[in-house]
């Protein structure tokens, strides 16, 4: 029986970052292979949720 190719993909492992480890956020155009830290790259996402996770003036 074949896997539904939902199933497949949400299976795949998460993608990391090639420098550091660190996992990185899959966007659907982006090719990219090491996270925004590593890449000293400014990123402004649209999501509030990734704001509170990479921000550390918003943690404390």
């Amino acid at each position: 029986m074949l896997q539904s190719s939902t199933k497949f993909y949400e299976q795949l492992p998460a993608k990391c970052c090639s420098r550091c480890g660190e996992t990185v956020e899959e966007l659907a155009d982006c090719y990219h292979t090491e996270c925004y830290k590593c890449s000293e790259t400014v990123f402004y996402p649209l999501s509030p949720i990734f704001l509170s996770m990479y921000n550390s003036a918003i943690q404390e």
